[in-house]
């Protein structure tokens, strides 16, 4: 195919999307559906086609791919209407969906229909990830052996005047921490097997949590040590360091991510690597320290890049399946569990 005709149904999350799909040579977007006032004002900005109703535009345009950026309820019956429409390539946000149930049969059906489906853990299209993965694969820091993780960070005041940011569902770890665990499982690059975890919410009194500790334990003896709060000003979180989104401010130079090996540590998204030499090691010894150049990219840029060559077949394998996609939503659910249970958590 030349350029992959592509409509993205949902412009919330999706305006993003919709915005690169029409700076790109190689998409030709169809149409986009939503409804409401920012809907509208995306569509007139992209000069699209807007549809209130999605199933009447799958059902009226001629379409390659779609992405799905609805609520996370309506993923399933989404991707059931797509591939309905015999769409075979789905761009679907995270999380991959509400329910580990819908998640399953999801990664079911596309197998069935034979189709693609990449879900939207963008950060892994991050040029800083993908040079930390590298760093692991190099054997630089020898086997890993644990990982910690911080999401500290301070929400105006006003985003709490939405009233489904105050309720179950709503808290940091179902909008903020599913990046960091999708995170954490593609740097261990291996299955979670079991979480720890404790909750509270004495900084707001809400119904959901505004902070939490948790412990995963990973296959192979890899643990990762997570520590989130979205009501304590801190520079140690992913969002302000790297430097990649600029609906924050920046706070670079700092790390929110440490990567312990046998051989070496990895502080990130700052590139700092640190190691003895083999024949003078031990903390009496010299610490060697690297930091390492990575030129920043937009990871949700280079995710939709990476859909398109998905599509066209330059590539096969997505960076984040169905099945890692299901992962990570496990994760958070045995959390959620874990603290609601105050007892460990098989995955």
């Amino acid at each position: 195919m030349d350029k992959v005709r592509m409509a993205v149904l949902g412009l919330n999350q999706g305006s993003k999307i919709a915005r690169d799909a029409v700076a790109s040579d190689e998409i030709e977007l169809v149409a986009v559906a939503g409804f409401g006032d920012q809907a509208e004002a995306v569509a007139k900005e992209l000069d699209q086609k807007l549809y209130e109703d999605y199933t009447l535009l799958l059902k009226q345009e001629e379409l390659d791919a779609v992405a799905i950026a609805l609520p996370n309820k309506l993923h399933l019956p989404a991707v059931e209407n797509s591939l309905a429409a015999g769409i075979k390539n789905i761009l679907l946000e995270k999380p991959i969906a509400s329910t580990v149930e819908d998640a399953e049969r999801i990664i079911e059906i596309c197998e069935e229909a034979g189709a693609t489906l990449l879900v939207g853990h963008h950060r892994r299209s991050s040029s800083k990830y993908q040079l930390l993965k590298n760093v692991i694969a190099s054997g630089k820091l020898g086997d890993i052996v644990g990982i910690q993780s911080t999401y500290a960070t301070a929400k105006p005041h006003s985003y709490y005047d939405v009233e489904w940011h105050t309720k179950k569902g709503g808290g940091p770890l179902l909008i903020n921490a599913i990046h960091d665990f999708d995170d954490l499982n593609y740097v261990a690059d291996r299955k979670p097997v079991k979480v720890y975890a404790a909750a509270n919410n004495t900084i707001r009194g809400n119904e959901i949590e505004d902070s939490v500790s948790a412990v995963v334990e990973y296959e192979g003896g890899v643990t990762a040590s997570y520590w989130l709060s979205d009501g304590t000003p801190s520079p140690w979180n992913y969002d302000l360091a790297a430097e990649e989104n600029t609906f924050f401010t920046m706070c670079p130079g700092e790390n929110s991510l440490h990567v312990f090996g046998t051989r070496g540590s990895f502080g990130f998204p700052n590139m700092d690597l640190y190691y003895y030499d083999p024949d003078d090691y031990g903390w009496t010894s010299p610490m060697i320290h690297e930091h390492l150049e990575c030129p920043k990219n937009d990871p949700m840029t280079a995710e939709l890049e990476h859909f398109v060559r998905l599509c066209k077949g330059s590539e096969t394998k997505p960076r984040c399946t169905g099945e890692d996609g299901l992962a990570t939503l496990k994760v958070i659910n045995a959390i959620l569990e874990s603290c609601e249970s105050g007892v460990p958590v098989q995955i």
